[in-house]
């Protein structure tokens, strides 16, 4: 029985990959073997980049420098260096997450919560009605949260008025948290 080695580097590549691609004349001249060696260890290198593509947009292995670039992708920039990592995964993935519901309560919701690492209440009208005098409603939306997380009040307010429809007013409720660093 035949005992098979195996590598903890699932991308490695057995010598002379590359030099087995040479036409067989070419592999008998020393010179030419070595030099096309150099571009075979080089080759492995960017071959293992390439099998592991799908790696570095999947939030939860890619590098930490990638989530900020992922965050700004995704249409955020919300992302804090201090953060701890395992919590900016979290954020990146609930911004994939709410993509497809971009522009609705639920989107904005799965966004500041994601964020705030609390519950999210959002008072949403769903529409603009016409008011008595034929005026229109002012339509606000009411967002209440116990905190803006790692985000300023300001760059939460920011935040949300970016992601509500712009005809609608915004109030943004953070209620008293004693962990809370906003006033």
């Amino acid at each position: 029985m035949r005992v098979t080695e195996h590598r903890a580097d699932a991308h490695q590549y057995p010598p002379g990959w590359l030099v087995g691609q040479l036409p067989v004349g070419m592999r008998d001249d020393d010179l030419l073997v070595r030099f096309t060696t150099i571009f075979e260890r080089i080759g492995a290198t960017l071959r293992a980049g390439a099998d592991g593509i799908e790696h570095i947009v999947d939030p939860t292995v890619t590098t930490p420098g990638m989530l900020a670039l992922l965050g700004t992708w995704l249409g955020y920039d919300v992302l804090d260096d201090d953060l701890p990592i395992d919590r900016q995964r979290r954020i990146v993935t609930a911004l994939g997450r709410a993509l497809p519901w971009r522009g609705t309560a639920e989107g904005l919701r799965l966004v500041l919560e994601a964020i705030t690492g609390g519950p999210v209440e959002i008072d949403d009208p769903g529409c603009v009605l016409a008011a008595d005098e034929g005026h229109q409603s002012d339509g606000r939306v009411v967002v209440r949260l116990g905190s803006t997380g790692h985000l300023r009040h300001h760059e939460l307010v920011a935040l949300v008025r970016d992601e509500v429809p712009a005809h609608l007013g915004v109030d943004v409720v953070v209620s008293s948290d004693p962990g809370s660093e906003t006033p």
